[in-house]
């Protein structure tokens, strides 16, 4: 079986080319763009904990600075779109109700994106260099093709549900590594990823999805809904999985590969036992500061990573080890040009266009659509992952919609109507370009963004949405 060839680090970070693989020795030159992203993150820990325009402001003159510095790792496709995006945001703005506000909202919104993504990948590469990692990654790639997309699905369900970017970012570098007989299951495995992480952000408090939302539904928390959006996170896998399975109907079946010689229990418990620690940790912390969960998981990835360097470093001197690891793991931040392009004009560009949508207009959507439960859910949905293709970042599109249209204005019981935005959300997040998930997975899978999210996605989105709708209608309905 021939392996699939993975384009290859360049000066401008190709798309497709894993963070791991890229500038892992970038030396001084690679510090003025990985303190610019220092900085971003220092400035979000800032405004999380003081709340104040001027961190909002050394945020954006950071990242700004770091786009100068390091556009020529942007790939064309997403320097042409931040373009078009930052352009067509700068005419809107003065049709804001208010233009200053919402720039300001947009860059700590993309600041806080930009200090996730950046994390994450430094805990990603840190537990990629661990046994375990290695041991859970030869049996995933040695299932056979049939097997191997539930197999990755029910991973990302338990690596992006307990890990949240962290734990979807070391799949895709294990995905990365795969060998496949044609471009399409290669394709497949990291549509796995990306459908079945978008089902976990139903649940998972890692996420934050979940979280965000409870907050605008008074009378609901965590535990109430989360029955429910675990059930429609199971039913995601299983249309995403009968899918692969049509996909693969009339194939012969290689000889699976050869499987390593440690259990994958030995392997798969302790990773699990660690993921676990480190979930509990990050709600503890947020609970404890009082900042959202994407604050702490900022807070504590450092320390973390630098303990699993330590941990699997050898000989003597293994802290200095682990800070020279950490080190060189900063220095790849760079790479991540495309993503900061991405987030930071999406995060600006989404608030600036909704603040500019009309309130009239949500309230004539909201009569018209009062009258059927099942055709309100659908539109909440549809309406999240139009605003999606508008370059409005998922999670502004989600409290925009729930916030414009509330179960009130619908006839809605709140619960499906929770459910519904978190749905289109989901969807949106795998099936829109605009998303972090839908960048990471072109990164490191070498496709276009558009082939990872509307080309493959577009028949498990249209089923989804359907279902989605005529159970949520139908819910809704008999609860009224």
């Amino acid at each position: 079986m021939s392996r699939t060839a993975v384009p290859k680090a360049n000066s401008t970070a190709a798309e497709g080319t894993p963070v791991s693989e890229a500038i892992t020795a970038a030396g001084s030159r690679g510090w003025p763009g990985a303190a610019c992203l220092i900085v971003v993150a220092l400035g979000t820990l800032a405004h999380l904990f003081w709340p104040q325009a001027g961190a909002v402001w050394v945020m954006g003159a950071a990242a700004a600075l770091f786009l100068a510095l390091e556009h020529r790792r942007i790939p064309p496709s997403i320097r042409r779109m931040s373009l078009a995006v930052g352009a067509a945001s700068l005419l809107m703005l003065p049709f804001s109700a208010a233009p200053m506000s919402s720039l300001a909202k947009g860059i700590a919104i993309g600041g806080l994106l930009v200090s996730l993504v950046s994390s994450v990948s430094l805990l990603a590469r840190a537990a990629l260099h661990s046994p375990h990692t290695h041991v859970v990654t030869q049996h995933l790639l040695a299932s056979s093709m049939r097997s191997r997309y539930a197999w990755f699905s029910v991973a990302a369900q338990l690596f992006g549900g307990l890990l949240g970017m962290a734990g979807v970012t070391l799949l895709l570098q294990m995905a990365s590594r795969g060998e496949f007989a044609v471009e399409e299951d290669r394709l497949a495995m990291f549509a796995a990823i990306n459908r079945s992480f978008a089902a976990a952000t139903l649940w998972s408090p890692m996420v934050s999805n979940l979280t965000i939302l409870v907050a605008l539904y008074p009378g609901l928390d965590w535990f109430t809904i989360v029955p429910l959006t675990l059930g429609l996170a199971v039913g995601a896998v299983l249309i995403g999985t009968a899918l692969d399975l049509w996909r693969l109907r009339g194939r012969r079946a290689p000889a699976p590969a050869a499987r390593p010689d440690v259990a994958l229990y030995r392997a798969l418990l302790p990773m699990i036992a660690a993921m676990a620690g480190f979930l509990g940790a990050v709600m503890l912390l947020a609970q404890a500061l009082h900042i959202a969960v994407v604050g702490a998981i900022v807070v504590l990835i450092p320390p973390a990573v630098l303990a699993l360097h330590r941990a699997q470093a050898k000989g003597r001197h293994r802290l200095a080890q682990a800070f020279s690891l950490l080190r060189t793991d900063v220095l790849a931040l760079p790479a991540l040009a495309g993503e900061v392009a991405l987030f930071m004009v999406a995060g600006c560009g989404g608030t600036i266009i909704a603040s500019a949508v009309p309130p009239a207009w949500t309230a004539t959507i909201g009569g018209a659509l009062s009258h059927s439960p099942v055709l309100a859910c659908l539109a909440l949905m549809l309406a999240i992952i139009a605003l999606g293709f508008m370059a409005v970042h998922p999670i502004l599109s989600a409290v925009l919609v729930a916030s414009s249209l509330p179960p009130g204005v619908l006839h809605l019981a709140p619960m499906p109507h929770l459910a519904a935005i978190l749905v289109g959300w989901a969807i949106a997040t795998c099936s829109t370009p605009f998303s972090m998930i839908a960048l990471m997975t072109s990164r490191y899978s070498g496709f276009s963004i558009y082939a990872v999210t509307v080309r493959v996605n577009h028949v498990f989105a249209v089923i989804c949405l359907g279902i989605a709708a005529l159970a949520l209608g139908i819910g809704s309905a008999l609860v009224h």
